[in-house]
């Protein structure tokens, strides 16, 4: 007979074989780390310059004739021979010699010859000076007409256009000997040259036309 101090020692050892094979010690599952999220380097809008729209995209170039009227009517305008100029000489024909004139001070002259030629059959209205109006920077300027419709001023073959409107009534009669010719004068900001000013015309109700100057 087995002592019974042997079979208890012989079942400890038994249990304790069972229990370390049932319990292994497995590595504990990694924990995972979220991934870094790149840096995003910050950026400055960069703005888009476009240039500023015409302001008459449909303008006439200098020298290129418009023509206005019906049936029998087909008055040709064209504006050509723009000059600016810091001051001027004009004739009097009162006292007989010429008389100097300066703009306001940031100012200076611009002009604008105009010719007009009734190709039609019937004698036609054209428009005073204050329908011929110069556009730029943003502005109007009316025409500047000086001291007396007959201006001469030193350096033109024409006079002023006032002249021939009040000579005439505003009529223009048929035919190339009648043509009439003769300057606009402005004063304008020295900041505005030929290339961005603009002539807009009214012939007529239902006729206008502009010209780029520059």
């Amino acid at each position: 007979m087995v002592p019974r101090f042997l079979l208890l020692a012989m079942a400890s050892l038994f249990l304790a074989a069972f229990l370390a094979g049932c319990s292994g010690t497995g590595s504990p599952r990694a924990v995972g780390t979220p991934a870094a999220t790149p840096a995003t380097e910050a950026t400055t809008p960069v703005p888009q310059t476009t240039a500023p729209p015409a302001l008459f995209p449909n303008a006439l170039p200098l020298g290129t004739p418009y023509t206005y009227g019906r049936q029998d009517i087909a008055v040709e305008a064209t504006v050509s021979d723009v000059r600016v100029m810091d001051g001027y000489q004009w004739w009097s024909p009162g006292w007989g010699q010429y008389y100097n004139t300066t703009p306001e001070s940031g100012d200076h002259f611009l002009f604008a010859r105009v010719s007009l030629v009734d190709r039609g059959t019937a004698r036609a209205r054209f428009p005073p000076p204050s329908m011929f109006v110069l556009s730029g920077d943003g502005n109007t300027y009316p025409e500047y007409t000086d001291r007396d419709n007959s201006l001469s001023i030193k350096g033109f073959d024409v006079k002023q256009f006032d002249y021939y409107y009040n000579d005439t009534g505003g009529w223009i009669d048929p035919g190339e000997s009648n043509k009439i010719e003769g300057f606009l004068l402005y004063e304008v900001p020295a900041s505005l040259t030929p290339d961005h000013a603009y002539l807009d015309v009214t012939f007529t109700s239902q006729a206008a036309a502009v010209w780029k100057l520059g």
